[in-house]
């Protein structure tokens, strides 16, 4: 029996487009916006005309439409994101990890992950009196991490069993998100990689606090996040040494050795005690002044921060099982660029850690 056409798979790929039903009555021109409604609500079947013209609107292989994936009902995930994001971008960023979330289901049927790290503890802050700074070095500890910076924070995660998935959000006013493990798949971080290795570094321990400790979900979970992330990245104990004789100079040099921003850190001296509330208010002022809270003046060149497990498996499929770039599009349901886009080709074979 053929599969039937899938609603919900229409409605994400018209989602990650950021176009509307009616946008896509009017590009179609032949499918009212109320007929659309119900094919995305499984109430009719488009016949094989209607759904070829709606791959070749949106840019989706027609298989694409056929997948039996669905969209889960948010909230899904925590966020590391600015409040003047719009809900159209927003939706198009979400139905993007959908998709993922749906091709890594099918792609891990053939590969299996190995973690070298014991996978991330699942803490209630509760169970620590709201102590968020024993958490963060409690995990610390579990993996085994020298005292003072970390130096690769993504191969660290990976290696503890996370998978991370790095995008281009199509804005800046989202930087990252996690969805904790389920349906057969190790917990998923979403990253937004147009960003500063900083910002990057600090929204993925962010991220990595809430697979951590927010199973359940509660109302001070972004605080938890944030304190987790500057924590585990800068340990008070290890990095109090180093904030004495603070200027904006001083603050540009530990961020090369921190792996921090420069206003990561301020706020680190400032809870730490070691700048009073006025020195922390006039360092953000040069920093507005400067145009250092937009970009900072020095990059991190010195940090590698890049994902490998998602290029594993592409690797895995084109080495071991003879895929091509147009069968792994195919089999995902995506034209042949916007799969050489959104998935890491790799030119070489790198370590892997995947078990056949």
């Amino acid at each position: 029996m053929a599969k039937p056409f899938n609603g919900e798979m229409l409605a994400l790929a018209r989602e990650t487009r950021r176009v509307s039903q009616q946008e896509l009555s009017r590009f179609d021109g032949r499918a009212p916006q109320a007929t659309i409604s119900k094919v995305e609500n499984g109430r009719i079947q488009p016949d094989e005309s209607m759904a070829v013209r709606f791959a070749s609107i949106l840019k989706y292989q027609l298989g694409f439409f056929y997948h039996s994936g669905f969209r889960r009902m948010p909230p899904v995930s925590f966020h590391r994101k600015r409040q003047k994001l719009g809900a159209r971008d927003l939706a198009a960023i979400h139905a993007q990890s959908e998709i993922y979330r749906i091709n890594l289901s099918t792609l891990l049927d053939a590969v299996e992950l190995e973690a070298r790290l014991p996978a991330p503890p699942a803490i209630d802050p509760d169970q620590h009196s709201g102590n968020i700074a024993i958490i963060a070095e409690t995990v610390r500890q579990r993996w085994g991490i020298p005292r003072g910076p970390i130096g690769d924070l993504t191969r660290l995660v990976e290696d503890s069993g996370i998978i991370i998935v790095p995008f281009d959000f199509g804005t800046p006013l989202i930087d990252g998100f996690s969805q904790h493990a389920g349906d057969g798949l190790p917990p998923i971080i979403f990253i937004n990689k147009c960003q500063p290795t900083d910002r990057y570094r600090f929204s993925l321990a962010h991220e990595l606090a809430h697979v951590i400790m927010h199973h359940t979900p509660n109302p001070e979970q972004e605080i938890q996040a944030n304190l987790f992330a500057s924590e585990f990245l800068m340990p008070r104990r290890d990095i109090e040494p180093h904030l004495y004789n603070l200027s904006i100079k001083k603050f540009m040099d530990l961020k090369l050795y921190w792996g921090a921003s420069m206003q990561a850190l301020m706020h680190k001296a400032w809870e730490t005690g070691r700048i009073s509330d006025r020195m922390y208010k006039y360092y953000n002022i040069e920093l507005a002044r400067r145009g250092f809270r937009a970009r900072e003046p020095i990059a991190l060149s010195n940090f590698n921060e890049s994902p490998a497990v998602l290029r594993e498996i592409i690797n895995e499929y084109m080495t071991t099982l003879e895929y091509k770039v147009d069968d792994l599009a195919e089999l995902c349901g995506l034209l042949p660029d916007e799969f050489r886009s959104l998935y890491p080709v790799p030119t070489q074979r790198p370590q892997l850690r995947i078990v056949m």
